[in-house]
């Protein structure tokens, strides 16, 4: 069957995709940063920098959505030919790192390692969440969102702890080969199935015919969605109609600054912990993957809360959730070298994260409207990594120019945190309804 017609098999394929992503993130962001800040020193700076590189290409995303919604190969779907390019150049660009020598002696150009192979993973994400935004009925939403997030937490999971110890017993070549194979397998979902009956594996194949019954609700948007390819004018007329609301400038705002907190906190505690309470990298890798569990719990409960009782209450209980922890570990540097505290915040910091960020996802699909919905989705996702760029990258200044302590440098994430919630008063999906229905 098609992804259109089988619940499962497109939650399979979305949340196989976003494994992909967290995979390479978890071993980029989280194993090889520690791993060099443990055996060659680098220091908060540098990591900071190192992070943020791998977020840069993700604010491309501005170009990749209008681009995937005017170009494909037909015969083969709208979304699964930019899939799968994508998730072959991100098992390629992988490669690249091998030849690189000692990365101690060449930290730019193992950041443009890092930027390059993020370009393609960018966009897969965009290829992916368009797709899920073409296919996903509005009640499945909020859990497959849930889903999807935990599939990149197990992958980032994988890639810092899995990739820390393949590191330390068989070496970073071994590490980087273990990915590009895991990539190349995972690419097969997407090769093998197709978005809606008719259509191409490859473009020289036989079309794939799916049931013959009448066509589903929602293989009857999707097949109203993809009717002709479109003038790119008319895709940037819709967005900005999308955009021209209350309801979505609001939640345009809050997607910019919700996670400077996440980018300031996500580089600090490596430092911290490594350099300051004497943990090393495989210890704080193998700590960090064990979040998963508490991220994955949290990725469920408020994917079901969303659908069931609101995504405003889930994004503002996860965001406010997120900063307070910040706010509290700040508060306390005397309990700091306690395990328990210390293990403690790297698994709740997560959990409330994941809880947070599954409501925020929901609350973009809900409100991303016009026949430029998916580039709506794209947009808020986009503009989301633009303000985790910005945590990342004041993270130097902080700490070198204004010399921030580590307390007031959490305290700083908790309260970039909390502010932006102000935001969400103004988001009211329902004015998003009104106006579809004047369509």
């Amino acid at each position: 069957m098609a992804l259109v017609d089988n619940r499962w098999q497109r939650t399979i394929m979305l949340c196989a995709m976003y494994f992909a992503q967290g995979l390479p993130w978890g071993f980029m962001v989280t194993a090889l940063v520690a791993y060099l800040t443990d055996e060659h020193g680098i220091n908060a700076t540098q990591a900071g920098k190192l992070t943020a590189i791998v977020l840069v290409p993700w604010t491309f995303k501005l170009v990749w959505a209008p681009l995937i919604d005017t170009m494909t190969i037909r015969s083969m779907g709208r979304r699964r030919p930019w899939i799968l390019g994508a998730e072959l150049m991100m098992a390629v660009s992988l490669l690249g790192i091998l030849f690189m020598g000692d990365l101690s002696n060449n930290l730019d150009l193992l950041a443009w390692m890092f930027f390059i192979h993020n370009c393609f993973a960018s966009l897969q994400d965009v290829s992916t969440d368009a797709l899920a935004v073409d296919i996903i009925p509005p009640d499945e939403q909020g859990l497959v969102n849930g889903l999807m997030w935990g599939s990149k937490l197990i992958g980032r999971a994988i890639g810092a702890f899995g990739m820390a110890y393949v590191i330390q017993h068989l070496g970073l070549s071994a590490a980087v080969l273990v990915q590009f194979v895991l990539l190349l397998i995972i690419m097969l979902f997407p090769l093998l199935w197709v978005e809606r009956p008719g259509e191409k594996r490859v473009p020289w194949g036989k079309p794939l015919r799916g049931n013959d019954d009448a066509l589903t609700p929602n293989r009857a948007a999707a097949a109203d969605a993809i009717a002709a390819l479109r003038n790119p004018l008319d895709v940037f007329r819709d967005l900005f109609r999308g955009f021209s609301l209350i309801t979505t400038f609001a939640f345009l705002l809050f997607g910019v600054f919700h996670v400077i907190c996440w980018g300031i906190v996500e580089v600090v505690y490596k430092t911290l912990y490594i350099q300051e309470l004497g943990w090393d990298y495989v210890k704080l890798s193998t700590v960090s993957s064990l979040a998963v569990f508490p991220e994955m719990a949290g990725a469920l409960l408020g994917g079901w809360i969303a659908d069931r009782f609101g995504r405003r209450k889930v994004i503002s209980l996860g965001f406010g959730m997120y900063g307070l922890l910040a706010f509290v570990f700040g508060a306390c540097p005397h309990l700091w070298n306690q395990y328990w505290f210390a293990v403690g915040y790297l698994l709740l910091n997560p959990g409330a994260l994941a809880f947070g960020a599954v409501g925020f996802l929901s609350m973009g699909m809900r409100i991303s409207w016009t026949r430029a919905s998916a580039s709506m989705f794209t947009i808020y996702m986009t503009l989301s990594n633009v303000g985790h760029v910005i945590g990342n990258s004041v993270v130097g200044p902080l700490r070198d120019d204004y010399s921030f302590s580590y307390e007031q440098t959490f305290w700083f994430a908790g309260l970039a945190a909390v502010v932006p919630l102000i935001f969400l008063v103004a988001v009211r999906p329902e004015q998003v309804d009104e106006r579809r229905g004047e369509q």
